[in-house]
């Protein structure tokens, strides 16, 4: 072998090497698991790499034993709209994360209930879906089979359903920031935001159905521009700014 064939060799050698290594550097970390940041709330980025360190998908997994979902509608904060940081700091969540989709003058569209009080009622339109918690119990129904029930605590209702029992439903392309609700095999609510990570609907519901997440089912939220969470849990501290603010916000908070 040539001085100059082995000097080339050594200079991609290198390289590569160094690539490799910060690739798998990356995987483990990806792969380490969930972070346990309060009772019954975790957290995990399941996109964080070295490669692109500004985009992340943002996942928290909740147990409803010992928490619970909300929601606050702009109104209470006196306002047609508000961010998911107002929101937040109005109601000292845990976590906060925009809601479902709402018209031109920030009216919710939509079935939305908290704390077994109807704010909006249920829209008849086929593709949409409800996420709902009764008896301490999630669930998520598409509208012709959800059914009211003086039990259910909490309903957001949005679109398109992306897991229908462990299935995933025909989506259509198109790639923006996402934001979801999930459920997994075990009964656990999955929260999940993207961060300059835009993703199509199809992408979301692979991720939603794979380890680690392991939803069965799952709604997409509002997203694009709407997309934004807000979470402040003990030492942890986490904002994904939304381009636009919303007219209501899903919280967490403790049991």
């Amino acid at each position: 072998m040539s001085k100059h064939t082995t000097s080339w060799l050594q200079r991609i050698w290198k390289p590569l090497i160094a690539l490799t290594g910060l690739l798998l550097l990356g995987y483990a970390m990806a792969s380490s698991g969930w972070r346990q940041l309060d009772k019954g709330i975790e957290y995990q980025d399941l996109d964080r790499s070295y490669l692109t360190p500004w985009s992340h998908i943002h996942a928290f997994r909740i147990n409803l034993q010992s928490s619970q979902l909300g929601l606050v509608m702009a109104k209470d904060l006196a306002g047609q709209h508000a961010s998911a940081t107002e929101y937040a700091e109005h109601s000292n969540a845990l976590i906060t994360i925009n809601g479902g989709f709402f018209d031109k003058n920030y009216q919710a569209l939509g079935l939305r209930i908290s704390n077994g009080k109807q704010h909006s009622p249920l829209k008849k339109i086929s593709w949409w879906g409800v996420f709902y918690v009764k008896n301490n119990k999630a669930y998520v129904s598409g509208v012709r089979q959800f059914s009211a029930d003086k039990n259910i605590d909490f309903a957001v209702q949005s679109g398109p359903r992306l897991l229908i029992n462990g299935q995933i439903p025909s989506l259509k392309p198109g790639r923006a920031e996402r934001s979801a609700l999930g459920i997994t095999k075990d009964g656990q609510v999955i929260i999940l935001v993207t961060d300059n990570s835009p993703i199509s609907t199809g992408e979301l519901a692979d991720i939603l159905k794979a380890p680690p997440l392991n939803c069965v089912n799952a709604l997409n939220l509002d997203g694009g521009s709407s997309s934004q969470l807000h979470a402040k849990i003990q030492s942890f501290g986490l904002d994904v700014h939304g381009f636009s603010n919303v007219s209501d916000a899903i919280i967490v908070k403790a049991r």
